[in-house]
């Protein structure tokens, strides 16, 4: 069961909002579990430096009735996408690399690319259309779209991975078409290393992470930290019971992961990051990337695209910026920034949805297209309070 002590209500309350709609969402997240509609979460939100609420709820381990803690590492999967897309805007503002030159520039093979159809895409896609989604790579979605689950493990490097993933078809020539492809963030990540002389963790390391405090980040946790941290399960569609997925074994530092969907976090650590975005760069009153460079990673690719470098994009304000950016993960993460109201929201859950996809459709009772518990939550327990303020109690409080 969430609990919250008086201080934490008492905090709730000094930021104008009735605590009756606190314990709404407390209980919307104790039902939950109950329910079996989730085995068990985590949730921050801060409010201009203030932290309003920290939750944890349910369980990290349903048959040892372990329970789920603020202070867990998780698998934090796309939300990894943001994270690197930072990291490259730095060492572009830095000088290291550039955004927007052909990426053969550092990797010579890119040139060997091939279409489907055996010939040459029209052009070759920049670091940008990387982190944008528009270089043309397979998405996720496709048969071959996911090449890290099969060789996460296997003792090759990420530059014999990109090797690898430069060989396969390209679905199109770079445009300004959105494919979601991790394929993409992998060559981005390899072409830091060949930038910097250096491996990718490395450089995430000593450019982000330390100057940001997250201590407790990484692309390689080992084995006590993956015993410790809450399990995953898949929820099956066939009869919306949890099953634990078992822990792989740790990857030795330096192994390829998926570049853009391997990082292990926390709540706190998270919040560090999100903050980065929210201060425009600075850190501690210093700037850690410069503003310009920042904004221009919330900036679309045409009137109506949704998507950034690295984040998925809300509706322009005034200052025709984004009033929130986000980003989910398939591990069941969410985690936005709400610029207009300088919000910061984390929701964590260990769990995904499985496809089935063996099974009669007829048996499939969970559709992978419904909106996520995660969006629900934020939707109909969240927004309806920090997004009014003090005229929420013109709003109708959460059933």
């Amino acid at each position: 069961m969430a609990t919250a002590d008086e201080g934490a209500v008492k905090v709730w309350t000094s930021q104008g909002f009735d605590p009756s709609y606190r314990q709404s969402l407390v209980d919307h997240l104790d039902q939950s579990v109950e329910s079996g509609v989730i085995p068990g979460g985590s949730m921050l939100l801060v409010r201009q430096d203030q932290e309003l609420f920290r939750e944890a709820f349910g369980y990290g381990h349903l048959r040892l009735k372990r329970p789920f803690r603020s202070d867990d590492s998780f698998r934090i999967a796309s939300i990894s996408k943001p994270i690197i897309a930072t990291l490259v805007v730095k060492l572009d503002a830095d000088g290291v690399v550039d955004l927007d030159k052909p990426i053969d520039h550092y990797l010579p093979a890119v040139g060997k690319l091939k279409l489907a159809n055996g010939k040459r895409p029209l052009s070759v896609p920049t670091l940008r259309q990387c982190l944008k989604h528009t270089a043309g790579f397979s998405a996720d979605s496709s048969k071959n779209g996911r090449p890290w689950l099969k060789l996460t493990g296997q003792g090759l490097t990420l530059a014999e991975v990109v090797d690898r993933e430069l060989q396969m078809p390209v679905e199109r020539s770079p445009s300004r078409r959105f494919a979601y492809s991790g394929i993409g963030y992998d060559v981005a990540g390899h072409v830091v290393e060949v930038a910097t002389k250096r491996l990718l963790h490395e450089v995430l390391r000593d450019e982000l992470f330390v100057p940001l405090g997250m201590n407790n980040t990484t692309y390689y946790p080992d084995q006590a930290l993956i015993d410790a941290m809450p399990s995953f399960y898949w929820r099956w569609s066939s009869d919306g019971q949890f099953h634990r997925r078992f822990n792989a074994p740790p990857v030795p530092e330096g192994d390829y992961v998926s570049v853009g969907g391997a990082i292990i976090s926390t709540l706190d650590d998270l919040r560090r990051f999100m903050e980065l975005h929210r201060d425009l760069g600075q850190v501690d009153g210093q700037t850690l990337i410069p503003t310009e460079s920042i904004k221009a990673m919330y900036q679309r690719e045409r009137p109506g695209s949704f998507y950034g470098l690295g984040f998925t994009l809300g509706e322009n304000g005034s200052d025709g910026l984004p009033t929130w950016i986000s980003h989910t993960g398939s591990s069941g993460t969410y985690a936005w920034l709400d610029r207009k109201r300088s919000v910061v929201g984390i929701i964590v859950t260990q769990q995904a949805i499985s496809d089935r996809q063996s099974l009669p459709k007829e048996q499939k009772v969970l559709s992978r297209d419904d909106p996520t518990w995660q969006k629900q939550t934020k939707t109909n327990f969240i927004d309806p309070v920090l997004g009014w303020g003090e005229e929420q109690k013109e709003q109708p409080g959460p059933s």
